[in-house]
């Protein structure tokens, strides 16, 4: 009996001693950093287009973490060693207390155009084209996702700030090509557009295409290695829809257009009348994918290799515009669009998406 109560009581403690050495295990910032870093190791797609020596990050980052380091310490060394990967699918998020990094380029290129982030703030609540470069009422469709109006006679303006939902933009993308069916040039822009569903903007660019063409190709990860790679998905733009828009177009682009918005860019700039004008888009075309540390503690990586039709990877750098121009922050606070104003004067110059050498690959 006694025995039996001895063994029972062994087996009690271990349990405790198990539960109470997990908690202090989730609570370990050197085992926080490890899964962080391991995880990134294993499954971040990005590290060879980028040129990033993991390793060599690690070896400058994890001395900094000891068993003493505070939750504070901890997360902003986890940030620092992210900043490296230039990417804005990357986020490290904890709740308590709230503590939110992104990495990638976007807070110094704010504070260039726009002063602060207040104003930037302020910039995307409004509405996407002033109303003194209007010429008739701006039309708002699909929850106020597409806007579009005439800014002269003959030039339209077509603005979505996000892609979502397939079926519903194919069927109102239709309408709105048809409203400018008789249009000298279109003006389409993808400023302010943070991203969605690459299909949505494959199915507008379609409406757009004078041929099929390749636009980008997508690899997933397919193992542990930084070059381990599935064989590459192949997109093409090709004519769809019951018109198709093919006179001059102006896309505009700038570091708010970002994800499927740089996708959409991909596709648009491969068709011989279609002209990129402004700045860089925001670099971050993967998707990406969330998970949580062992502390509670949330990130995201994007988890694919996006290309351009001729094999190049844009990851960190943005779809380079045809032609640069970037609105000041005097612009910015004269509400005047320089980017717009420039587009327009393209349009009525008689470009027809001759602004760039095109080496694209038509058909397969």
């Amino acid at each position: 009996m006694i025995n039996e109560y001895i063994s029972v009581s062994f087996i009690y403690l271990l349990c405790l001693f198990a539960v109470f050495s997990n908690a202090q295990e989730l609570s370990d910032p050197e085992k926080n950093f490890e899964y962080l870093w391991k995880e990134f190791d294993r499954r971040y797609a990005l590290f060879l287009p980028k040129r990033i020596d993991w390793n060599l990050l690690y070896r400058v980052y994890r001395p900094k973490v000891t068993p003493q380091t505070s939750d504070d310490e901890l997360f902003e060394i986890m940030s620092k060693m992210l900043t490296r990967l230039n990417d804005l699918h990357v986020r490290l998020d904890s709740k308590n207390p709230p503590r939110s990094f992104r990495s990638g380029k976007s807070h110094e290129a704010v504070l260039q155009q726009f002063g602060t982030v207040e104003n930037f703030i302020r910039y995307f609540k409004e509405r996407p084209i002033d109303k003194k470069y209007v010429k008739t009422e701006l039309h708002e469709r699909h929850e106020n996702i597409f806007a579009y109006t005439w800014l002269t006679d003959d030039i339209g303006y077509f603005h979505f700030s996000k892609f979502s939902g397939v079926e519903k933009s194919s069927e109102i993308v239709d309408e709105i090509v048809d409203y400018f069916k008789n249009a000298k040039g279109l003006i389409i822009d993808v400023r302010r557009n943070g991203g969605g569903d690459d299909k949505v903007g494959k199915v507008i660019a379609d409406r757009f295409a004078d041929e099929k063409r390749l636009y980008m190709t997508i690899q997933a990860k397919s193992g542990p290695g930084h070059g381990d790679f599935a064989e590459p998905v192949r997109w093409y733009v090709e004519p769809d829809g019951p018109i198709q828009f093919t006179n001059p177009i102006i896309l505009l682009t700038d570091f708010t257009s970002g994800s499927a918005a740089e996708n959409f860019a991909l596709a648009m700039r491969v068709l011989p009348h279609a002209t990129i004008v402004g700045d860089f888009t925001a670099g971050c075309f993967a998707d990406a994918e969330a998970d949580k540390l062992p502390n509670g503690w949330y990130f995201s990586l994007s988890i694919n290799m996006f290309k351009d039709q001729n094999g190049i990877c844009w990851e960190g750098i943005g779809v380079p515009p045809d032609l640069r121009i970037v609105n000041t922050k005097e612009d910015v606070d004269n509400c005047r669009d320089r980017v717009l104003e420039f587009a327009v004067e393209l349009i009525n110059s008689g470009a027809r998406g001759g602004q760039k050498k095109k080496e694209n690959g038509s058909n397969s």
